[in-house]
């Protein structure tokens, strides 16, 4: 009996021996990690939107003497349309006014047209009425004198000649008037009718332009509100002017990202270097790409915020379009270099402290805090220098904190 009391006393003594040695008891509930090498790649996070590599843009039409539009209709935003399907009007009532005055100048014109070659018609058949009674008076006249002299009164012979004199003057001057009647009658009516013709092609210029105020897509695809220097969509009774872009009929089979980075990453970014993005809609899924392309100049990110960035797009390896859109945001990391065979723990593994970042190392008896330097790191991993060995097991949460908060 006695022997196995003093066992049990030295098998406690080597237990709390133990636990002074290599360290305190597990934390309640810790996550543990193990130490590992492997690549750390180094990474630059970028965000953005998706945009169509290709994409028809739909904004006011080009009518003549039209530069403010407002607009009456907008195909809803995300509908898959048709070619040739309206997604987008204008308010058309200036122009229908204008239709309604040119179509009644057209018609007033055309009234003045038929008139005036009615009255022209019958001042030139009164005329030529006229004209040939002259000349049945000339003829009749001629007859008169060709009678012997001897047989005729010599009066009767001189009121003949006159009488011929003035049919033939009668008949110069209605084939005068005739003439210059039929030459200002031409005169006027090429005037109606060219002011005619000038109403009739604006009549045909404003339905034209009516008609062009409901624009159509010219190719199927999914409609997308375009944005402005703002960041506002339009939207129905807001104004547009010519040459605006109000929306987008983007090819969803092709897809890249427009990205912008922080500046003072910017000198770490090349063309070529992978992308990997993940869409706010679909927060599980990995999209890989490469750095396309990336301005020349650093930008303010918009209107509203001053902050400092460069924009670059992203050419991405594949497009899935049941599952990306136009206009989605996403966040990602380009990276910008590669630290080959690091010890590599979690960034949540490491801790910092006072004095310098520590990690709680598992041990036999519980946990001990390791003094760590570390490297590199991106936003999964850390490197580590010093203060641990492949293998170890590292918890993913503060075990000291842990303990305070349950005593």
């Amino acid at each position: 009996m006695r022997k196995r009391i003093l066992w049990g006393a030295g098998a406690a003594v080597v237990l709390i021996a133990g636990w002074l040695a290599f360290g305190r008891s597990d934390g309640p509930r810790a996550v543990w990690a193990t130490a590992e090498r492997g690549d750390l790649p180094l990474t630059v996070e970028v965000t953005g939107t998706l945009q169509a590599v290709t994409s028809e843009a739909v904004g006011p039409p080009q009518v003549p003497d039209v530069w403010d539009f407002k607009i009456a209709m907008m195909a809803p935003e995300g509908k898959d349309v048709a070619a040739g399907e309206p997604v987008l009007g204008f308010d058309a009532s200036e122009l229908q006014r204008k239709l309604m005055e040119k179509s009644a100048e057209s018609e007033s014109a055309g009234k003045r047209i038929e008139k005036k070659e009615k009255d022209s018609q019958i001042a030139r058949e009164t005329d030529e009425l006229k004209l040939a009674e002259a000349r049945s008076r000339q003829r009749k006249t001629a007859l008169e004198l060709d009678v012997p002299e001897d047989l005729v009164k010599s009066r009767q012979l001189q009121e003949s000649r006159l009488n011929l004199q003035d049919a033939e003057r009668e008949i110069t001057y209605l084939e005068a008037k005739l003439t210059a009647a039929r030459a200002a009658d031409a005169v006027a009516l090429a005037a109606l009718r060219n002011q005619k013709a000038a109403a009739d092609r604006r009549v045909r210029e404003i339905k034209e332009a009516i008609d062009a105020m409901t624009v159509r897509a010219n190719r199927a695809g999914t409609v997308v509100y375009a944005t402005g220097w703002r960041d506002e969509k339009k939207k129905v009774g807001d104004s547009a002017w010519r040459g605006e872009r109000v929306l987008e009929i983007p090819d969803l089979t092709a897809m890249r990202a427009q990205g912008e980075v922080d500046e003072s990453d910017a000198g770490r970014i090349r063309v070529g270097q992978k992308v990997r993005l993940r869409l706010e809609a679909h927060p599980d899924l990995w999209f890989p790409g490469k750095v396309g392309s990336i301005w020349s100049t650093v930008q303010q990110q918009s209107w509203r915020n001053p902050l400092k960035v460069m924009k670059l797009v992203v050419n991405l390896e594949a497009t899935d379009p049941r599952k990306m859109r136009p206009g989605m945001r996403f966040r990602g990391v380009i990276e910008t270099d590669r630290v080959p065979h690091a010890l590599l723990v979690p960034a949540d593994a490491v801790f910092p402290t006072e004095a310098g970042p520590v990690a709680f190392r598992k041990t036999a008896f519980g946990y001990e805090r390791a003094a760590l330097t570390l490297g590199a790191r991106n936003e999964t991993s850390v490197e580590i220098k010093q203060g641990l060995e492949e293998g170890d097991r590292v918890a993913r949460r503060d075990l000291d904190a842990a303990e305070r908060g349950g005593r």
